[in-house]
């Protein structure tokens, strides 16, 4: 899915979870049957979830403006960072401090601090780099700037509850690709910079004279001589441009004459900002732009949660059967395990729908908060973690609502699932496993109900 089909599909998700007009039930059901007639029954995933959410932004465009407005808000402006670009070349341009008064100063402080900013953003972004190699888990929680999402939040409120969830769910989901793209136009902002205080100094040294040479109250030709090998110590060995001697650099002080030709020390600086500033950041920025290029094809989007799985045909066999995670984070990866578990137990295939982590409090509107395959099983699970302490005025009313809600024929099972629990405290945790368990059991039988501890780390070997 690429990021103009990630676009549209976040557009309608914010309209149909939860349904919020203009959008109806008659068009998520419309945009189901044509994108699926469209598709075919084997369509990929992805695919078909990309053409329903192109079918439905459409229409839900042309009902909204303001939804219209959003997409294209939200789409990328080459036209924007061109400006950005031209911008820096012309600041360059207007600098003119490498060649002030038609003399070029062989110390020359402008030159240093330059070259001293961008070495420092060099060593940032290697400490930052080995920094989120450290820490990897890390590199998969970026957020968009917290002001940036106030703004689009802000900006979407005034018009509809839905845009300015879209808003905030696109400014985080597209944040790497969004940092990527910046931060190629900040490297090629100060590579075209540095392009154009040596364009602006080659072309004035064309018409006019420049006169090289130094002053300096602290620092005799020696000292000069020194800073001069070890600043363009490099660029003379590319170029093959002899660095004068000290006795000859201290014929260039400006305080006993009117310095020399600045012919060699242009190109000498030219080189080292050439080498030291252009062709680092060229490089910096084809890999930033190639990574948002990457982002930008493939975006990131997890089809995995129970909106986007409610949007694929779902199996025509199998016992309908619907988990309900409580106050914790299911991950995709156990699917398998809970799956097998579950049919193991059924001895049956089943219909398998997996909601969205519950928050704390569910208890008081499952009406609104249920998923409508909840209605229809005919197994309800209540699924908690082992890590999370058993408590009577949440987990326990949260069980207690639904088997009121499970006494017309669906079956109430409740899980632990030991997973997390058991990587936390390892060989060590025995005594806390027995204790969390008998803590869990309790509570559950408060409420008339049998808890079942699993380890959803592993599928479960058929019988």
């Amino acid at each position: 899915m690429n990021e103009s089909e990630a676009r549209r599909t976040l557009l309608v998700r914010a309209f149909e979870a939860p349904l919020t007009a203009p959008w109806t039930e008659a068009d998520r059901d419309w945009a189901n049957r044509e994108a699926r007639q469209r598709e075919g029954s084997q369509a990929v995933p992805e695919r078909l979830i990309a053409t329903r959410a192109a079918l439905a932004a459409q229409r839900l465009s042309e009902r909204d403006p303001a939804a219209a407005a959003a997409l294209a808000a939200t789409a990328p402006h080459a036209g924007f960072g061109a400006l950005l670009l031209l911008a820096a070349f012309a600041t360059g341009v207007a600098l003119d401090s490498l060649g002030a008064l038609g003399r070029i100063e062989i110390l020359s402080p402008p030159l240093l601090a330059l070259l001293a900013w961008n070495l420092g953003v060099y060593l940032w972004l290697l400490v930052a780099h080995f920094a989120a190699a450290a820490r990897p888990d890390r590199r998969s929680h970026f957020k968009a700037p917290a002001w940036l999402a106030r703004f689009w939040r802000g900006e979407a409120r005034g018009r509809s509850p839905a845009l300015a969830r879209f808003a905030a769910d696109w400014a985080s989901r597209s944040g790497p690709m969004q940092q990527a793209r910046v931060i190629a136009l900040l490297h090629a902002g100060a590579a075209l910079l540095a392009l154009g205080a040596l364009a602006s100094l080659y072309l004035r040294g064309t018409v006019f004279e420049f006169r090289a040479g130094w002053d300096s109250t602290f620092f005799d030709a020696n000292a000069v001589h020194a800073i001069a090998a070890a600043l363009y110590g490099p660029a003379s060995f590319a170029s093959g441009i002899a660095i004068p001697n000290a006795e000859d650099i201290a014929l260039l002080r400006f305080a006993h004459g009117n310095g020399g030709n600045a012919a060699q020390w242009i190109h000498l600086q030219a080189i080292t900002v050439a080498g030291a500033i252009v062709l680092p950041r060229v490089v910096l920025g084809a890999l930033a732009r190639a990574r948002a290029q990457r982002l930008a094809r493939a975006f990131p989007l997890p089809l995995t949660d129970s909106y986007y799985r409610r949007l694929l045909p779902r199996p025509t066999e199998g016992v309908p059967v619907c988990v309900l995670p409580y106050s914790y984070h299911f991950p995709e990866a156990r699917l398998p395990a809970l799956r097998a578990l579950i049919e193991q137990q059924l001895a049956a295939r089943a219909a398998l729908e997996v909601a969205d982590s519950l928050p704390p409090g569910a208890e008081d509107d499952l009406d609104a908060l249920l998923p409508p395959e909840a209605a229809d099983a005919q197994s309800l699970i209540a699924l908690f973690a082992l890590t999370a302490t058993p408590e009577h005025e949440t987990h326990g009313a949260f069980v207690r609502e639904l088997a009121a809600r499970a006494g017309d024929g669906a079956r109430l099972q409740v899980m632990v699932d030991e997973t997390d629990f058991r990587a936390r405290f390892g060989a060590d945790g025995g005594g806390r496993l027995a204790q969390r368990r008998d803590a869990w059991r309790r509570l559950l039988d408060d409420a008339g109900v049998e808890a079942q501890f699993v380890d959803l780390g592993r599928v479960p070997e058929p019988t």
